[in-house]
């Protein structure tokens, strides 16, 4: 365990438990650093309504959840076994009052049916990262934040690679990136937490 580990140890062992099994079972889950700057995000900027493009297990909205007791958030999910493994995390945890699972492909959800949010976070297929933005932030309120994840990919921007398709996955994510630097209406900067976190704030 590093240092930042152990001084910011997790106490709900239910959490832990959770985090472990879907580490265990391969689940891609946000990473420690990236939910703490989310965490207190939430807090400076006195988060209400949060929207997560990709839930998976539910992990990281569960988290949130439980320690932002304010907090009402929208999550999305296409893949049929993920979203009965959330579910069941959700209920399991007594939060279906408070996050809304949405199940199906994000780019197909109505987004006008969605209320105004205060903060959104993408982190589900990251060759969808434009289309996301531009259909989501749509329901962003003004100095609203969204936050992607993922956009170093391992820092394999700067190694060789042989994969045609992880090569296309590459080039993808980097037009993200140069795409969101030239939105003027956000002010945004890619920080080296975890694999990478665009936060761009709209203007």
């Amino acid at each position: 365990m590093s240092y930042l580990q152990a001084i910011h140890k997790e106490t709900n062992a239910a959490l832990v438990s959770l985090k472990a099994h879907a580490q265990t079972e391969g689940v891609p889950i946000i990473t420690d650093e990236t939910a703490r700057f989310l965490s207190q995000l939430i807090d400076l900027k006195d988060v209400k309504m949060f929207l997560e493009i990709g839930c998976a297990v539910a992990y990281n909205a569960i988290a949130l959840a439980i320690k932002h007791p304010e907090l009402k958030i929208i999550t999305i999910e296409r893949d049929p076994t993920m979203i009965e493994a959330a579910k069941t995390n959700i209920k399991a945890f007594g939060l279906e009052s408070r996050i809304t699972l949405i199940e199906g492909d994000a780019l197909e959800v109505d987004e006008t049916t969605l209320p105004v949010m205060d903060m959104i976070f993408i982190d589900a297929a990251k060759a969808q990262n434009i289309k996301f933005f531009e259909k989501f932030e749509k329901c962003l309120k003004p100095r609203g934040i969204i936050a992607t994840d993922n956009v170093l990919f391992h820092d394999m921007h700067t190694k060789t690679i042989r994969s045609r398709n992880l090569k296309q996955l590459i080039r993808k994510i980097d037009a993200f990136n140069q795409y969101i630097m030239k939105r003027k209406e956000y002010h945004s900067v890619i920080h080296p937490l975890g694999d990478g976190l665009c936060l761009s704030i709209k203007q």
